[in-house]
Parts: C-alpha cells; sequence; structure tokens
C-alpha cells in the first residue's frame, strides 16, 4: 500500500473522522422545503459524501494497521469502490449546487453516474480478465478514479462555493461570503492533494506527479495535506451551518414584521368603522333630521357643522390612503394577483393556464414595489398575447428565483409567430414588454417558432437584506 508506520493510522482515523463528523452533522439538518441558500438545498447529498468517504479512510486504516491480514485485500477493494462513490456523490452535490433550481441541462445531473459507471465496468472486466483480486489492480483503479472523478468533483464544488460567495456579497453578508471562499480554497486543496498526488503508478501522470515525489520535494506526506484540507472543510462548514439559523431568525424577524403589519391593517380598518364611517352615519343622521326643519339660523349652524365633520371625514380618508399606498407590494401580493389575472384569463380562454409560484412566502431576498409591477405588467401581457393571438391548448407561468435573480418563464404550445410580421397590437406588447424589464435592470428573452412561444425573464434581487 505504500503506507507505513503508526503516524499514517493516526492521519487516517483523523482524516475519517473529519469527514465522518461533517457529514453527521450534515444529515442532520432539517432543511425546510424552499431555502434560500442552495449549500442547504443540496446539504444531505455533501453528508451522504462526508459519512462515506470517512469509512473509506477508516477502511485504509484498517489496511495499514494489518489488524485483519487475512482481510486486507477485501477492505483495499471495499475502500477503493466506496471512495469512487463517495467522489461521485461529492461531483453531483457540485452540479446541484452550481446548479441550483435545476435550470442547467438534465442530463449533466446523470454525468456523475455515468462516469461511476464506465469506471467501475473497466474495474471489474480487469479484475475478471486478471483471475484475481490484487493489490496493484485495485490502487491502479483508485488513481484513476481520483484523476477522473475526484479531482473534478473537488473543483467543481470548489467552484460552486465560490459563485455562492458573489451572491452573499450582494446581500451584503460579507462574512458568510467569506467564509464561503475558504470553504471553496480548501475543496480546491484536498481536490489537489487526494485527486492528483496519488500513488505512484507505471502510467502518466501518476508516474512523475505522485505522493512519493511530493515527500521527498517537501518533506511531509502528502496524508498530512490531506487530514488539514478534510479539517478546514469541517470546521468551516460546521461554521457555514449557521447560514441555517441566520435563515431562520431572519425569517422569524420577518414573519413578526408581517405580524405587525397585519395587527396595523386591522386597527386602520377599526379606524375606519369607528372613525371615518360613524362620523359620516352621524352626519347622514343630522342632514336627515333636518329635511323637516324650518329654522333658517338652526339650519346654517347645522350645516356649517355637518361640513367640519365631512371635512374632518375627508382628511382621515386621505391619511388612511397615505398609509396603505406606502406600503409596498411584497411578493405574495403578487403571487394574490396573478392567480386573479389568472383566472380571469381562464373565463375568456379555452386555454389551460397553469401558475407555478416557486418563491417562498418569506424569503431573505427583495425587489422593491415598482420592480413586483412591472414583472406582473409583463406576465399579464405575455398571458394576454398568448390568449389572443397564440391559439394555444396549453400557457405555463413559472416564477422561481435563485442568490441573484427572480426567473419568470411564460411558455404556451400555440402557433408562434415572427416579430417582423407580427401584428401591430403584439409589436406594441412586445416593446411595452422590453422597455419594462429594462426599467427593472432585467433581461427579457422571447424565442417562439412553430411549436410555441417561451419568454423567460430575469430580474435581479435588490442589494442588501430586506429591512
Amino acid at each position: 500500500m505504500l503506507y507505513s508506520g503508526s503516524i499514517y493510522i493516526v492521519l487516517f482515523f483523523i482524516y475519517g473522522i473529519s469527514f465522518f463528523t461533517m457529514g453527521v452533522i450534515a444529515l442532520q439538518q432539517n432543511i425546510q422545503k424552499e431555502t434560500n441558500f442552495p449549500l442547504l438545498k443540496a446539504i444531505h447529498i455533501l453528508g451522504l459524501f462526508g459519512v462515506l468517504h470517512g469509512f473509506v479512510e477508516w477502511l485504509i486504516m484498517f489496511v495499514i494497521a494489518d489488524i485483519f491480514p487475512k482481510e486486507k485485500l477485501i477492505f483495499l477493494m471495499a475502500a477503493v469502490l466506496l471512495n469512487a462513490l463517495s467522489f461521485t456523490i461529492l461531483l453531483y452535490f457540485g452540479i446541484k449546487v452550481i446548479d441550483y433550481k435545476g435550470r442547467g441541462n438534465l442530463q449533466l445531473k446523470w454525468l456523475p453516474w455515468l462516469i461511476f459507471v464506465v469506471w467501475l465496468f473497466f474495474y471489474g472486466s480487469s479484475t475478471i480478465s486478471n483471475g484475481e483480486i490484487s493489490f496493484r489492480t485495485n490502487l491502479d483503479f483508485d488513481t484513476l478514479c481520483r484523476y477522473f472523478i475526484g479531482f473534478p468533483a473537488a473543483i467543481l464544488t470548489a467552484s460552486a462555493l465560490f459563485y455562492n460567495a458573489k451572491a452573499f456579497e450582494t446581500m451584503k453578508l460579507r462574512k458568510t461570503a467569506l467564509k464561503f471562499r475558504l470553504l471553496a480554497a480548501s475543496f480546491i486543496s484536498y481536490g489537489i492533494f487526494a485527486g492528483l498526488l496519488v500513488n505512484e503508478r507505471d502510467f502518466f501522470p501518476a508516474n512523475i506527479i505522485n505522493k512519493q515525489a511530493f515527500l521527498e520535494l517537501f518533506g511531509f506526506p502528502v496524508e498530512l495535506g490531506r487530514m488539514l484540507s478534510a479539517i478546514c472543510i469541517t470546521i468551516l462548514f460546521i461554521v457555514i451551518i449557521d447560514i441555517f439559523r441566520l435563515e431562520n431568525d431572519i425569517i422569524m424577524q420577518n414573519l413578526m414584521q408581517e405580524r405587525v403589519a397585519s395587527q396595523e391593517r386591522r386597527r386602520l380598518g377599526r379606524d375606519l368603522h369607528d372613525g371615518i364611517i360613524q362620523d359620516l352615519f352621524a352626519s347622514g343622521l343630522q342632514l336627515e333630521n333636518l329635511l323637516e326643519e324650518n329654522d333658517v339660523n338652526f339650519l346654517h349652524s347645522e350645516l356649517k357643522q355637518i361640513k367640519g365633520n365631512l371635512n374632518d371625514g375627508i382628511q382621515k380618508v386621505r391619511e388612511f390612503i397615505e398609509k396603505v399606498s406606502t406600503k409596498r407590494m411584497d411578493l405574495d401580493q403578487l403571487r394574490l394577483q396573478l392567480e386573479e389575472t389568472i383566472n380571469n384569463f381562464k373565463k375568456i380562454s379555452k386555454a389551460s393556464i397553469q401558475l407555478d409560484y416557486e418563491i417562498p412566502d418569506v424569503t431573505l431576498r427583495f425587489v422593491s414595489s415598482d420592480k413586483l409591477t412591472q414583472i406582473y405588467y409583463i406576465i399579464q401581457e405575455a398571458i394576454s398575447n398568448s390568449v389572443k393571438h397564440s391559439n394555444a391548448a396549453e400557457i405555463k407561468v413559472k416564477i422561481g428565483f435563485d442568490l441573484r435573480s427572480i426567473i419568470v418563464e411564460i411558455k404556451d404550445n400555440g402557433k408562434g409567430f415572427h416579430k417582423g410580421t407580427a401584428r401591430s397590437d403584439r409589436k406594441y406588447g412586445l416593446t411595452s414588454m422590453q422597455e419594462r424589464a429594462a426599467s427593472t435592470n432585467g433581461i427579457l428573452n422571447i424565442s417562439s417558432d412553430n411549436k410555441g412561444t417561451i419568454i423567460t425573464l430575469i430580474v435581479p434581487w435588490e442589494e442588501g437584506l430586506n429591512e
């Protein structure tokens, strides 16, 4: 195995317990369905990697310790197989995090498992052709596994973490962004130590770049670097898990704010009923009583009082309108307005219109009321165009999100259109949609052919946390 000495047993034990600890903590997290953070969304996948990889290092520790000499080769074979599987899971995790909400190529999700199956096929074929399970075959395929699965998995995971760090900066969570960058750097370090610096083999590049050459050059074993990388990954991961607490705390804060807002709306309703409506009712009774009054002076006095009461009522109405109108439109209001609009379109159209609204009621991100209004009118115009012109049987509206943007997709299966030959009213509608998208600093893409039309709107979240 090219390992020797009790020092390696200690290194592999700590190495294994670091990843195993991270895995157990990750698997224990109870994540809400619509979290704002991609890492939390795929955290159980990372947990499975950690637990399996921890077992791998402990199996190698048993091989080194030679506690069970007869089962030594079996332990090695189990370690090689589990190592390939754990790296495959890590690669899958990286793809899931970097492609949050699943908008990428669906086949990409199967790529890790396809690579694993190909590796497993050649591993099994080589074992069968040799007629026996050998240390050499296992070490060769362990090296190939590290080259083609382990190293790409670590680099892709690091890239996904760097991508998320940039998004956290836009949320003004700079400390969290720094932690993500450090975690990404730790995965890069781990990818180099565990994916490139392998046992010396008789094929390139393992015959040149390997653990033995590294030890001679730097004076310490690669396993020490792997262990330190694993410890850094685990510590940073545990620290970053605080974003789960952060998310819950802010959600609770937002819920409390919404509760206060709800109480304020109820108070305004009571004020409207107890104050304005009662004043108007009283004024109405006064007028009714005056219908039979003949004293001019008394009439003048009473009418003057009624006028004052009405002016007070008008002022209260103005104050009420001001309080209500200054409240910014939120995402839940957008959903309610869209549901109402779609229901109205259903009454005048034979098309099946579906709304898939994936943004949670309470989110850490926000957009201004003006942007939400523009998003609403763009969606309304898109549905209207589809209903009027496309002859579509099905219209689908999907509203999702990632850390950077709100993503809207309106898709129909109608006859489509060509921008150059579109009717003037549709041209005006498309121009209006483009202008509205530009006002939100968003991107609007329209693609159409004889199979239907797809309109995609990407609107960035506002910078900073919702306050």
